[in-house]
């Protein structure tokens, strides 16, 4: 009879450890990632580390224009491919700049990336941006314009893509 209460009290002690350790872990958010119990780990408190490839600082001036992480292969994060970049950014609330402004990209990452490529995109058409020292000038019509920025480095590659709108 004793044996028949003690296994149900040492598997619930076991259950609550467990959800102890994997609740106090810092590895847990890395553990629950992409598996079918994220929404869980997160509704009881568990904070979900995402991990992603370097993005691009961009800005004009003293505006930051933030970027959206694209397609990529990286490391040990493997590749990822997403949608178009106009897709993508359908939605997004362009920041707006003035006209002819320059806008600054660069990267935190170290080392720095063995090649930057900038493109417009306009109704499915896209077209390279020549960059000078890391910065390239700003449209000078008014309207909205959708940019996709590539960067590859000795550890993989990356892009990103960000919206500007010219009043």
């Amino acid at each position: 009879m004793r044996r028949k209460k003690t296994l149900p009290i040492v598997f619930t002690g076991f259950l609550g450890l467990l959800v102890v350790f994997i609740y106090l872990n810092p590895f847990a958010g890395n553990i629950a990632k992409n598996t079918r119990f994220e929404g869980y780990a997160r509704s009881i408190g568990i904070k979900i580390k995402k991990k992603s490839p370097p993005l691009p600082n961009v800005a004009s001036g003293q505006t930051h224009i933030p970027v959206i992480q694209s397609t990529y292969c990286w490391g040990s994060l493997g590749c990822a491919d997403y949608a178009d970049i106009e897709t993508m950014l359908q939605g997004v609330t362009p920041i707006t700049i003035s006209p002819k402004e320059d806008i600054v990209i660069s990267f935190d990452y170290k080392p720095a990336p063995n090649s930057l490529i900038v493109r417009q995109y306009v109704d499915g058409k896209s077209t390279r941006i020549s960059l000078q020292d890391g910065y390239f000038h700003a449209p000078k019509e008014k309207g909205i314009y959708k940019y996709g920025i590539s960067a590859d480095f000795s550890k993989g590659d990356t892009s990103s893509a960000f919206v500007i709108e010219i009043r």
